[in-house]
């Protein structure tokens, strides 16, 4: 007659080959996982700036103006703050921010998220009287 089952000594040998096996798939496995929720964070403060930018460049020129302090989106996205940063530039250095006014307007959106840090889109408006 033949018995069925595992020795204790078989058993244990699995248990050591799991102890020895799992841990490293676990740190793999965390780390995939941390980097896909910082990929989702990150595609999402994108997206809010895309919509943030379509807002400011359907804001009239005079209208469009910075914006004091960092302001929550409304729910699902609060964990997320956006704010305009405006400036003044010259035709011939859009880069350099000058007193105002001028016919040119830098405009950074900028979108933050603990997770996602600081995103920013930046664009150029002209004012088309």
């Amino acid at each position: 007659m033949k018995k069925r089952g595992f020795t204790l000594i078989e058993a244990m040998m699995v248990i050591v080959i799991l102890g020895i096996a799992l841990p490293p798939f676990t740190v793999v496995t965390m780390n995939v996982l941390q980097q896909n929720i910082y990929s989702q964070a990150q595609a999402t403060a994108v997206a809010l700036a895309e919509g943030e930018l379509e807002r400011a460049t359907g804001t009239r020129f005079s209208l469009v103006t910075n914006e004091a302090v960092a302001t929550a989106f409304s729910a699902p996205f609060s964990a997320y703050t956006h704010q305009w940063v405006v400036d003044y530039v010259n035709a011939g250095a859009l880069d350099t921010p000058v007193a105002g006014p001028t016919d040119y307007k830098r405009v950074k959106i900028q979108v933050a998220n603990s997770i996602a840090g600081t995103v920013t889109i930046t664009t150029l408006m002209t004012n088309d009287w």
